[in-house]
């Protein structure tokens, strides 16, 4: 389906298809290229048409995906795509900042600024600073009026200030205005830091609080530079752009009102040169808005692909892949240099307009001034004050568009942390609370079938019961669903059909955090946090004593791990653990979740870095610390789960044996060729 062949109306949107499979396509949409209010209409539309399971519209790059169920009957995407952007209502192409954009930086202000007396007190300092600093200028338009060589026809008699008493006025004033500015400038930064701080807050516990399908669709780099970048733009808007705001407007209103007074001719000429700073935004608005926009999403990426790299340096190195890797951050790196560049070339536009329209304007101002001084018709101290005041009109409404560009920043920022702040959990927990005491360590899975993407199931009705106390033991090819079953009993993604049962209960029924403090879980990709191995251990039980943390190790066969370690208990891992070898993090996870001392310990290939006497001494302890705890092993060596009280035999989602290990070896099965392989009595072929 395309929407540039025959068939199109000229006036109807080019679409045309860049990928599809079943469940799932890829589009370009030209119309929501550098669109963000009609990408985001276009994406609301397609998720709430029947079937679309995600939709989402990229204004950046003009594409859209689409999630849906593959049929039948079968979803024709490209029509529902036209169709759609056929009833959106039409926006303005040079709408420089859409209303949702507005409308999302108004909320996250809303909910992120700190208390009225913090920000009331921003705001009087900045009325003071500009009252004094008004009075200042004043005070010089006087002075050089009383010092002026042509007498005034009101105070023929008027006697100017003494040098000593100007000098003294005026350093009061200085005074006055540098602690007013001073006062201003910082309560301003204290609002922008505190909004910055309640919002980063709020994001952080959104992003603690996702599901982990979340975080298959944004990467780590990505979360920080929304949480680092993004957070940071909002604050600088509120810190500077606000502070700048009111000082510029208070200067436009005061300035402009003191220019009409003295003369309304000559304030209507000086409107003139106003005109061009004002239809800048208008002109210009749309090219700045899409070139900070790629900037933004520039620099996104460019983070993600540092973070990636810096995080996978052992295998860069480990395939000589250091040229490769810099020249992908090159690349990445110029793309931001150029998208920099444009933005910056925007900037300069603006900047060099102004400046020139400030320059026109003062030159007409003074000469229209001084033929109406000379005519008569303006009198010393209106020309003084015209003249002093409309550079400080230019400066108010030149300095807009620095307030301008601070908004603009602000708004994508907004944008993209709205996406997250407004993206509610799919996985709620119920309303069954439990201590960890009272759960007695029943699993059950009754039918369970579950996929990670629409259309490949990962699991097929798959059904067992595990007792109160028993071990079970899981085994398969790569890809069979071994983890899946461990991430589904930890609801991490919840099953699309079937239940589990725990204790004889949905565990959807469970509050979360009651339901994951009832299961021990040792990932096959074990994650130490930066610190020493004692915080690492007390992870799983924080207020454990370092006796219970001592016995923890013991159990997971770490006690030699701290005999060798420099410091023991208070050695540095490093970050992710990459001090300690791949056996001495994972004794530590062991550890971890032993402490934890919850009724079901799940391991999924935990002994696989370990030399096969520690992992026999581990096995052991396990078994000895779990005889009152259900066990649930995923193991590809067949060894450590031979004693379990029953084992499963995976094949493509589907339980294909299941049985002891002295039944299933009779079956001579899958499970017997998998044992006879790995013990050497079948030869590999």
């Amino acid at each position: 389906m395309t929407g540039r062949g025959r068939g199109r109306k000229p006036d109807e949107p080019a679409v045309h298809v860049r990928s599809a499979v079943p469940g799932r396509e890829r589009w370009d949409v030209d119309a929501i290229a550098g669109n963000p209010e009609r990408a985001r209409q276009l994406q609301a539309a397609l998720a709430s048409y029947p079937g679309v399971r995600e939709a989402q519209a990229n204004p950046l790059s003009g594409r859209v995906l689409v999630v849906f169920d593959p049929g039948p009957p079968k979803l024709n995407v490209g029509a529902l795509i036209l169709d759609t952007l056929r009833h959106l209502p039409r926006l303005s192409a040079l709408a420089p900042v859409s209303r949702s954009s507005n409308a999302n930086l108004y909320r996250i202000l809303k909910t992120s600024l700190p208390e009225r007396k913090q920000l009331g007190g921003a705001i009087f300092f900045s009325l003071l600073s500009f009252s004094i600093h008004f009075c200042e200028g004043l005070f010089v338009v006087s002075t050089i009026r009383s010092r002026g060589r042509i007498a005034t026809s009101d105070q023929p008699s008027a006697k100017p200030l003494s040098v000593t008493s100007v000098a003294l006025v005026s350093v009061l004033l200085n005074t006055a205005d540098t602690w007013a500015r001073y006062e201003r400038l910082r309560r301003w930064r204290q609002v922008g830091l505190a909004t910055q701080q309640k919002l980063r807050s709020r994001l952080i516990a959104r992003v603690g609080d996702a599901d982990l399908s979340f975080f298959d669709t944004h990467s780590t780099g990505a979360l920080m530079n929304l949480i680092a970048q993004d957070t940071g733009s909002i604050e600088e808007f509120v810190e500077r752009g606000c502070e700048m705001a009111v000082d510029k407007t208070l200067t436009a209103i005061v300035s402009g009102a003191i220019l009409i007074s003295a003369s309304p001719r000559l304030a209507a000429l000086s409107c003139l040169p106003l005109l061009p700073l004002l239809l800048m935004p208008r002109v210009l608005g749309r090219r700045t808005a899409l070139a900070y926009a790629r900037r933004a999403q520039m620099k996104a990426q460019f983070s993600e692909a540092l973070e990636n790299s810096l995080a996978g340096i052992v295998d860069v190195k480990s395939f000589t892949a250091e040229h490769e890797e810099r020249r992908r951050l090159d690349n990445c790196d110029r793309a931001l240099a150029e998208a920099s560049d444009e933005s910056g070339t925007v900037w300069a536009l603006q900047t060099g307009i102004g400046r020139g329209v400030y320059s026109v304007g003062m030159s007409i101002n003074s000469a229209y001034g001084g033929d109406l001084l000379a005519e008569g018709k303006l009198t010393q101290l209106q020309y003084l004050r015209a003249v002093y005041m409309f550079p400080r009109l230019m400066d108010s409404i030149d300095g807009m568009s620095e307030v301008q560009r601070l908004y603009r920043d602000a708004c994508a920022s907004a944008d993209r942390l709205s996406e997250v702040l407004d993206r509610k959990p799919k996985i709620h927990g119920g309303p069954v609370r439990r201590s960890r005491r009272e759960f007695t360590g029943e699993v059950a899975f009754d039918n369970v079938t579950f996929g990670y993407s629409p259309g490949v199931k990962v699991l097929r009705n798959v059904s067992f019961e595990l007792r109160p106390g028993e071990t079970l033991g899981i085994v398969g090819r790569t890809g069979s669903g071994k983890s899946t079953l461990l991430r589904l009993l930890m609801r991490f993604y919840d099953v699309e059909e079937g239940r589990i049962l725990v204790d004889g209960r949905d565990i959807r029924e469970f509050n979360l955090r009651d339901l994951r403090s009832a299961v021990g879980l040792v990932s096959q990709d074990v994650y130490l946090f930066q610190g020493t191995v004692r915080d690492n251990v007390l992870y799983g039980q924080p207020r454990a004593s370092d006796d219970e943390v001592m016995e923890a190790l013991r159990e997971a066969g770490g006690e030699e791990l701290l005999q060798t370690l420099p410091g023991g208990l208070q050695a540095q891992v490093g970050e992710r653990g990459r001090k300690l070898s791949g056996g001495e993090r994972q004794r530590i996870a062991i550890a971890r979740a032993l402490l934890k001392g919850a009724p079901v310990l799940a391991l999924d290939e935990v002994t696989s870095h370990l030399d096969y006497e520690t992992e026999a001494a581990v096995q052991r302890s396990v078994r000895r610390v779990t005889m009152d705890r259900s066990l649930i092993t995923v193991a590809h060596r067949l060894s450590t789960i031979r004693d379990s009280d029953k084992i499963l035999v995976l094949e493509k989602g589907r339980i294909h044996e299941a049985g002891k290990h002295a039944d299933l070896i009779a079956a001579g099965g899958v499970y017997a060729a998998l044992w006879r392989l790995q013990t050497g009595e079948l030869e590999v072929q």
